[in-house]
This record gives structure tokens, sequence and C-alpha cells, in this order.
């Protein structure tokens, strides 16, 4: 299903678990490696006092940037992954942005922490940033794949009728069908309570059309119609029906209308444990 997956490694916990994460992924799919390190440097050695010895600094940087992905590399080579390496200086989410498009890769796999809430508004987040801006979908981990099943058995696909979650949905039947899983598709219903009986049938209409896609692949699929708060809804389904991930369409709102407005795929990646891909429209690939 993919050909070729860029991922990003900073020598974090929740980078290293994005670098297992794609090179199962590449096992699984027969795809092709592209690890990158973004280079940069620490604020405190911007400082004038600091400038002194500002060779010497990037000297470092660089050698512990090309460690990094040379280790990542050597992962990949002892899964049977081919895989080229790419270290370069600059803005981190931009870098990756700019390094997917010229190697035309068509996943980006991104590791995170899991901020929420004023700490990440303020500190801001890498796979924030590039799941706003990128056309290719992007898989935001937090923890190693299962060792033969990166996606498990079964995944959760969000729809709402929207251009962004009917390509979520057409994503996740085709990944559902190469990887052979099973989907759970969710629809919320947030209308408000004089649309009643209107909005429900809407809602089974979303989940057919889905089962239908599904059905036309021989992909298992169980529909579920819920209400209340869409994100408590993803979350609380992804447990109940055991999913293994989360897929979300998003439309990639950018700056202070992404936070005044809010983003539910961020959200949900900020408090789930589970993998959450992020797509933005279709690959048929």
């Amino acid at each position: 299903m993919y050909t070729r997956i860029l991922v990003a490694t900073g020598g974090s916990p929740w980078s290293d678990a994005a670098v297992a994460y794609a090179i199962a992924l590449a096992v699984r799919t027969g795809a092709s490696l592209r690890i990158m390190t973004v280079l940069t440097v620490p604020a405190a050695y911007a400082l004038p006092d600091m400038m002194g010895g500002s060779d010497l600094v990037i000297d470092g940087i660089e050698r512990e940037g090309q460690m990094m992905a040379t280790q990542a590399a050597a992962r990949a080579a002892s899964a049977g992954v081919s895989c080229d390496t790419i270290c370069t200086w600059g803005n981190v989410p931009e870098s990756i942005l700019r390094t997917a498009e010229d190697e035309q890769c068509d996943l980006i796999v991104l590791g995170s922490r899991g901020l929420s809430g004023l700490k990440r508004m303020m500190l801001g987040s890498v796979a924030n940033a590039v799941a706003a801006k990128a056309t290719q979908p992007v898989l935001v981990v937090k923890q190693p794949p299962r060792a033969s099943a990166p996606w498990g058995r079964r995944v959760l696909v969000a729809t709402g009728g929207s251009p962004w979650s009917d390509a979520a949905v057409a994503h996740a039947v085709h990944l559902a069908q190469h990887q052979q899983l099973e989907l759970c598709v969710l629809h919320v219903d947030r209308a408000s309570s004089h649309r009643g009986t209107d909005s429900t049938v809407e809602g089974n209409q979303l989940l057919a059309r889905a089962a239908a896609q599904a059905a036309a692949v021989d992909v298992a699929c169980q529909g579920v119609l819920a209400s209340g708060n869409t994100i408590q809804a993803i979350l609380q389904t992804a447990v109940h029906k055991q999913c293994d991930g989360i897929i979300l369409g998003s439309r990639g709102l950018t700056g202070w209308k992404r936070l005044m407005l809010g983003s539910i795929s961020n959200a949900v990646t900020a408090k789930t444990e589970l993998p959450v891909l992020i797509v933005k429209r279709f690959f048929q690939t």
C-alpha cells in the first residue's frame, strides 16, 4: 500500500517508537524508508556569550545527528528494509514537510509524547505542525508496534460526511484490505436536539455507505452510532471495541484558526496511546 515512508528520529523514546513503527510497516508493505534527522542549535548556544565555540557545537550536533540516523538505518537493515538517511539543518516541521515532498513519500511517521492543554499550546508539537500542513497521511505514534502486526487486527475510523472524513474512510478501507484488518466505523451525532430523527438517519446513511465500501473489497466492518462529545466518543469507542489504531480525517487548519477552533485529530492524538493516522485526501497507492 505504501511505497516510500518518511520517518523522523531525534533520539527520544517517542521518536525511537516512530522508527520501530516505520520499520514494521515497511516490512509488511514492502516500502522503502527515508530516515531523517533535523539538526538544530539549542537555544542556549545561540546566545552571544556561547558563540565562541560554535564550530565545535555544530560539529557535535552533526555527529550526533548522523549517529542517530545510522543507528536507525542499522535497525531497518536488520529487518531487511531498504532505506536512505537524510540529515539536514532547519526548522523541524518545515524540513520534514519539504523532505516528504522532495522524496515523494506517501506516508510520514512521527513520534509524539502526547502534550495536551496549555502545555501543548505553549510548546507546540512537531506532529501537530506537520499534520496540519502535510498532503500525505501522517501517522503519529507513542509506543513501538507489536512485533508481527503493526496495525493489530482492528482499526477505528470516524466518519462525518465531510470530504476529509470521506478520505479517511476510503484510506481505512484500502488499508484494511491490504493488511487484512477489521474496521470499526464510527459516526458521532453532534446535532442539536431539534433535528432529532433526521440527524440519526443521516448518521446511519453514512455508516451504511462506509459498510458498502468495505463490503466491496471483502473487509469486515462494524458500524457504531454514538452521540455527545466527538473526542470522547472516539476515545471510548476505540477502547470498547478493542481497536488497535485510529484513523481520522483532517481539513488541516493552521495558525490561530486551528487554536481557536480546535482540532479533533489533535485532541485525540494527545489523549490516546494508540497510533493515530491523520488523512486529508485519499491516495490510491
